[in-house]
Order: C-alpha cells, then sequence, then structure tokens
C-alpha cells in the first residue's frame, strides 16, 4: 500500500519554530515547545546536549544545525534577525510565497525545505510517518540552515514529492548501471593480470632456467664483476616454457661400442643364405656383380623417411593448443554470461521487481530455449 504524504502546511509549522529562536537569548536550554517540532533525532541531540552544556556562551542554536561551520553562521544570523508578531495575531509575519522542494533521500527518507530570504533561513523538513512524541505522523524539522543567497539553492530537490521520487529511481538506475560497468572493467583487468602473470611465469617454469636476478644496469663491472653487456647475455640462456626445442634435452652422440658394426648385416646373410654367414655380403639386397645397374643401386642407397616421432609430435602439440583455447573460450562466456546475470539482476531490483519474480522471467526465458531449439 502505498503512503499517502500531503505536502507540510508551512503557514503553520513555520510560526511556532520562529517564535521559538529569540528564546535562545534568554534560555540556555531549549524551550519546551521547540522539542515537538523536531524530528526524533534532532529532538534527542537538542534535548541531551543542551541540558548537559555548561557554558553560557554556547546556543542551543547550533545544536540545529549538523554542519559546525554551518551552525556558527547559523547563530550569527539569528543574532542579526528581528523576530517582531504581527499586532493583532500576535504570530511572526511570513512572506507571501513560501516555495517549498522534496528530495526523496531513499525508501524511507523523504525531506521537504523551505527558504526564507527575508530572515537569511532555510528550514528542512523530515517527513516522519511514526512520531507519537511529537504528536503523530507528519513533517518535524530535520535542521534548520542559513541562507546567503540563490547559491545555495540544490538542483537535486524537485518541485513536487512525485518527481522527487522518480528523480530518485533514476539516480538509483544510473547508480546501479555505473557499478555494474565498474565492476565488469575490473573483472577484465584481473583476467589481464591473471594472463600476465602466466605469461611471465613461463620464464620460471622450466628446470634450471630461472630469470636472472635484477641487478643495477651499468657499464662498469658490478660487485659480482658482471658488466651491462654480460648481466643481460644472460637472458639468452632462459629457455621459455612453450619453446618445444629444449638444447638440454638433446641426446649426445653415439661414442664408441664394443658391438661389432657388421652384425645387422650378418644376421641378413644368415637368413637369406641359409644360414651361412661366411657368404660375401650383398649390396642393397643384390650379389656381387648382380646389380641391374648404377641407377637401381642409387635409389636402394637412398636415404629412407625420417621417423614421423616430430610429426606426431608437432599434431598432439597443436591439439593441445587448440584444447588450451578452446577452454580459455569456454571460461570468458561463462564469466560474461555470470556478469550479464548479475547486471540484470541489479536493473531488476532498482525498478523494483521482486527477486522471486526476476527468477520466474529468468527461467521462463530458459523453457522457450528448449521449445525453440526443439524446433
Amino acid at each position: 500500500m502505498v503512503e499517502l504524504i500531503n505536502p507540510p502546511e508551512t503557514r503553520e509549522l513555520l510560526p511556532p519554530l520562529l517564535a521559538c529562536l529569540p528564546l535562545a537569548f534568554v534560555s540556555p536550554r531549549a524551550p519546551p515547545a521547540l522539542l515537538p517540532l523536531l524530528s526524533p533525532i534532532l529532538r534527542q541531540r537538542v534535548g541531551v546536549l543542551s541540558s548537559l552544556s555548561t557554558s553560557s556562551t554556547d546556543s542551543w542554536l547550533q545544536l540545529l544545525c549538523w554542519d559546525s561551520g554551518k551552525a556558527e553562521r547559523l547563530q550569527r544570523v539569528i543574532d542579526g534577525a528581528t523576530f517582531e508578531p504581527h499586532p493583532v495575531s500576535g504570530e511572526i509575519e511570513l512572506p507571501d510565497e513560501l516555495p517549498v522542494t522534496y528530495k526523496r533521500v531513499d525508501d524511507e527518507t523523504l525531506k521537504a525545505q523551505v527558504p526564507l530570504a527575508e530572515y537569511s533561513l532555510t528550514v528542512v523538513y523530515l517527513w516522519c510517518p511514526t512520531d507519537e512524541e511529537g504528536g503523530g505522523r507528519g513533517w518535524r524539522v530535520a535542521e534548520l540552515l542559513p541562507r546567503e543567497g540563490a547559491s545555495d539553492d540544490d538542483n537535486t530537490w524537485a518541485s513536487s514529492i512525485g518527481e522527487a521520487n522518480i528523480q530518485a529511481k533514476n539516480q538509483l538506475l544510473a547508480d546501479t548501471l555505473k557499478a555494474a560497468e565498474e565492476e565488469k572493467v575490473q573483472d577484465n583487468g584481473m583476467e589481464n593480470d591473471d594472463d600476465d602473470d602466466d605469461y611471465w611465469a613461463q620464464y620460471d617454469s622450466t628446470p634450471g632456467a630461472k630469470t636472472p636476478a635484477p641487478r643495477a644496469a651499468s657499464s662498469k663491472p658490478g660487485p659480482s664483476g658482471l658488466s651491462e653487456q654480460s648481466y643481460f647475455s644472460q637472458y639468452g640462456d632462459v629457455q621459455p616454457a612453450m619453446d618445444n626445442h629444449d638444447p638440454a634435452e638433446e641426446q649426445p652422440e653415439v661414442g664408441p661400442s664394443s658391438l661389432n658394426g657388421d652384425m645387422l648385416a650378418s644376421l641378413l646373410r644368415r637368413q637369406v643364405n641359409g644360414g651361412d654367414s661366411e657368404d660375401e655380403p650383398r649390396t642393397n639386397g643384390y650379389a656381387p656383380g648382380h646389380i641391374p645397374n648404377e641407377q637401381a643401386a642409387q635409389g636402394l642407397n637412398h636415404p629412407r623417411p625420417a621417423s614421423t616421432s616430430s610429426s606426431g609430435s608437432d599434431a598432439i602439440a597443436k591439439l593441445e593448443q587448440e584444447a588450451e583455447s578452446q577452454s580459455t573460450c569456454e571460461m570468458g562466456v561463462k564469466q560474461h554470461i555470470g556478469t550479464s546475470i548479475k547486471s540484470l539482476f541489479r536493473l531488476a531490483k532498482a525498478t523494483g521487481m521482486p527477486r522471486a519474480e526476476f527468477q520466474a522471467l529468468v527461467s521462463t526465458e530458459l523453457e522457450l530455449l528448449n521449445i525453440a531449439d526443439d524446433d
């Protein structure tokens, strides 16, 4: 149920307040008639602090303003003002026009301000739905401010309560979208930082290939005896983890062996010649003197194709790279979906949509996607 809030009756609220202000010169404590006119929190502040004050120079007028700098100016303004009651009604006269502007701070806080240019004052009221001590629901004084000119007017105040409510919703929506955008930028920045960390960590992931410790770049020999050129030349020995070729993994050349070099040929001769290993060896499968021609011999002597192990390694590396790229894309898509859902929920919340209704809407859209996929 929407609460009905009527505009403040300024000609009924202002005279009792203005009549209490001159009493500050005769009493160090706030008059009892002033306290019901104040909001609950300001009433407690004035009632407690004015009763505890022991200085005759401190006036309770300054307690009506929350800003200490403005509070001193407020007392000077009231000291120089003249509040004369009307000779017939006995009340302080008010200007013919009393403009009222409004500001919605949140769902429970609605303020209204009334400028009094004649007295150089601005009265800020607060709507109190429950205030038994003040006489029930109504407008109560939230703060009394000094007014030095039209420059004190704040553009964030609206001319009506409805306009103030609309302005507050628009501001909440703008703040929500801005927060969502900042969160998205922050998430992207964290992802970039993680990518940079993974890239530079590759240089230290290979054993025996640590990045040299930083040293002052100088052409003169340092404490360790290394010049600038010698220091930077250490980076040539660094083996990145993404480099498939590692010189440290290369096998040394085959050294001398105690095995006979013609053992394989001897075994082949034994098999072809029926077990006689003493027969003369054949050249490229032909017996001596039986080579058809030189061209055929050269064809047989041509080196065999190299092992396909290197091409197999390249294929495996390519598959691993494609799998890693696909995993990164999936992670990015998931993060984008999560961020989008959060932004949509904040947007729905800003417009007043309940959480259950938002979840039902998302579920309905997902079911429609299933129907579309079936078609």
